[in-house]
């Protein structure tokens, strides 16, 4: 069976560019959530670009080496799902926050393969993830429960 995902036409207003980026969150991941994402994004190919305040660098085997560095200096990765960027900041430490530019999402095979990142991402950290509006995380746009039940457009996690 094959998760749904809806069509572009029901999502391509959500990529109108305004000036603003979208972030995915992956909810309560916790850290063993961050790790199995860690570990995913390490063996995908081709793989992320990890640095550190905008230096390459080795990715770390493990997050809380990646939060450590936080003391010092700025962990950032970069990876591209088809023509779109995503972009880890390693910002909190319960919540995975990725950012992408809308504008980056401007055809169909664009949108199949940020969805489809979307659904890997549920399923790697075994948790729910949205995309929102940059930095309004209550916003939601599109919500992806499992990587099984697919993406929903505009609907809301049950408590």
């Amino acid at each position: 069976m094959t998760a749904p995902i809806p069509e572009w036409t029901e999502v391509a207003r959500i990529f109108e560019p305004d000036g603003a980026l979208r972030d995915l969150y992956v909810l309560d991941a916790g850290p063993v959530g961050w790790q199995a994402v860690l570990d995913g994004l390490r063996a995908l190919d081709p793989p992320p670009v990890f640095d550190i305040d905008g230096e390459p660098a080795a990715l770390p085997a493990h997050i809380e080496d990646v939060f450590a560095i936080w003391g010092n200096a700025s962990p950032s990765l970069r990876w591209n799902a088809g023509e779109v960027q995503v972009n880890l900041h390693f910002f909190r430490s319960d919540d995975i926050e990725f950012d992408i530019d809308p504008a980056d999402v401007c055809e169909p095979e664009d949108w199949l393969a940020l969805a489809r990142f979307m659904l890997w991402l549920a399923e790697t950290a075994e948790r729910p993830v949205v995309l929102t509006p940059e930095n309004t995380p209550d916003d939601i746009m599109l919500f992806c429960r499992n990587a099984q039940d697919g993406i929903e457009v505009n609907a809301t996690p049950e408590d």
